[in-house]
């Protein structure tokens, strides 16, 4: 199926498809036919393609940004984060789990050899029986025994499927720290670049002011302005420094937050910041909705989890069946070391062990009702991630969209108070216009300059929080595959 790039602020098109897509998602994660599903999916692709251009959704999408020192930070940041390390240590733990869970299905084994000096029971009994005394003696007892249990009834396979699950399951968990460390870093980059930008704009304003009282000063010496309007002007100047401190304090916040997730020390974070903010240098793809399920690290573990909760129905049905162990044992009944490898000393056992808690089953049975409960749980909790995961697409869609049509007002709206600053100082250096006028304009062109930074800075949490409700930010070379209950060979 083929990724799509949709322009959000010209197509609505894509959550309408997109609930189509994961409801179909949601039916066949329910035991419906596939086929309704497909359909879905058809309808949905075909509403898709209108207007739309073909563009898949970046592994890592802050590179779309293409700002070297982003990317080398967000590498840093997912290298070195200690969550990170705490969740990879955790997928080990369960991959090791597997691994014996796995050896399960291996035939075991088991070699014992023990040694003893004195009289046996036999030995005495022999000798009250004849009158003897029985003298104490050195005895060995080697024994080798092999015992491996006839999966009848799924249990093992159904153990081992779980345990990957529950294993991959992890890694999914994993792999949403990594998109939110991405994430993190990628937005106290941004807010350290917007604050960098706006003190320069700020003490640009500042510098402007500064001329704008020595020149004032000046024409009230001269007679030609007030005290009244040296006054206001002193007041815009201090009033345009004031943020300056701010602004500073939350650059060096930023920083020392970039330096915590990226491992780095704040110097060497400080000495290549940006001075402007992030702008996406190219179409902000979005992908085709299908792929959303498949691309999010939380529907990934959800999924799991509901795989290994229907799993451990299976465990537990098998405790309601008998058990079969074949079993195989070789002993040596010789009295000293010389004799072990005669054939008269040598004692053998081969044959089926049989187990059942019959008919006492109400422990097993209980365990049964318990599982399918938790499964019924861990679907619940699927439909609410998938749906969630929709509704949060659609918010991040609304909300850039807005926030986008926001800013380029606000841009328009700067461009015109620039144009209207310029025109004001030209005719109040032409006595046209006085003063006042002229300082509310450069009031005006002040705030907007503030303002239209704060959108920069919100623009871009919407487009890092619209990256991380489509499942971007990280995939693994190699995702783990769904694991359909047929190829078990066995029902649950």
């Amino acid at each position: 199926m083929p990724s799509l790039v949709v322009h959000p602020p010209t197509s609505n098109r894509f959550p309408a498809a997109l609930t189509l897509l994961l409801l179909g998602a949601l039916a066949g994660c329910s035991g419906l036919p596939d086929e309704p599903a497909a359909q879905l999916m058809a309808q949905a692709t075909a509403q898709l393609s209108s207007g739309s251009a073909t563009q898949a959704l970046p592994q890592r999408w802050w590179q779309l940004y293409r700002d070297r020192q982003l990317d080398l930070l967000v590498e840093q940041a997912l290298n070195h984060n200690k969550d990170l390390e705490a969740a990879a240590a955790h997928v080990d733990a369960l991959l090791a789990r597997l691994e014996q869970v796995d050896s399960q299905r291996q035939p075991s084994t088991l070699l014992t050899y023990g040694v003893g000096y004195g009289r046996s029971r036999d030995d005495q009994t022999l000798a009250q029986a004849t009158g003897e005394r029985a003298d104490a003696e050195w005895s060995h007892a080697p024994g080798f025994s092999l015992s491996y249990t006839l999966d009848l009834w799924g249990e093992v396979r159904y153990r081992l499927a779980a345990a990957r699950a529950n294993a991959d399951a992890a890694r999914a968990l994993e792999d949403e720290w990594r998109v939110m460390v991405a994430a993190q870093t990628t937005r106290a980059y941004a807010q350290a670049c917007v604050y960098a930008f706006s003190s320069l704009a700020q003490r640009h304003s500042v510098q402007v002011l500064e001329r704008s009282v020595e020149v004032t000063r000046k024409l009230q010496q001269a007679g030609a302005a007030t005290a009244l309007d040296l006054a206001r002007l002193n007041g815009l100047l201090e009033e345009t420094r004031a943020p300056l401190p701010m602004l500073t304090a939350r650059h060096q916040a930023a920083l020392y937050e970039l330096a915590v997730l990226s491992g780095m020390r704040p110097q060497d974070v400080a000495r290549n910041s940006c001075a402007r903010p992030p702008q996406l240098q190219a179409p902000l793809p979005v992908g085709d909705g299908w792929a959303l399920v498949q691309r999010r690290a939380d529907i990934r573990r959800a999924e799991r989890q509901l795989q290994a909760a229907t799993l451990a129905i299976g465990v537990a049905r098998a405790e309601l069946y008998p058990r079969v162990t074949f079993g195989a044992a070789l002993e040596s009944s010789a009295s000293s070391l010389g004799k072990l490898g005669d054939s008269e000393a040598l004692v053998y056992s081969v044959g089926p062990l049989l187990s059942w808690r019959f008919p006492n089953r109400g422990v097993a049975q209980a365990q049964v009702g318990q599982r399918r409960a938790q499964a019924r749980e861990a679907q619940a909790r699927f439909d609410a991630t998938v749906l969630s995961a929709l509704k949060q697409v659609e918010q991040a869609l609304a909300l850039y969209q807005g926030e986008q049509q926001r800013r380029q007002a606000l841009q328009a709206a700067l461009d015109n108070s620039q144009q209207v600053f310029e025109l004001a100082t030209r005719s109040h250096r032409a006595g046209a216009l006085d003063a006042l006028q002229l300082l509310d304009s450069e009031r005006s062109l002040v705030s907007l300059q503030a303002t239209l930074a704060q959108a920069d800075l919100r623009l871009i949490n919407r487009q890092i929080d619209l990256f991380q409700a489509l499942g971007g930010g990280w995939q693994r070379d190699d995702q783990p595959q769904p694991l359909p209950l047929a190829a078990l060979g066995a029902k649950p």
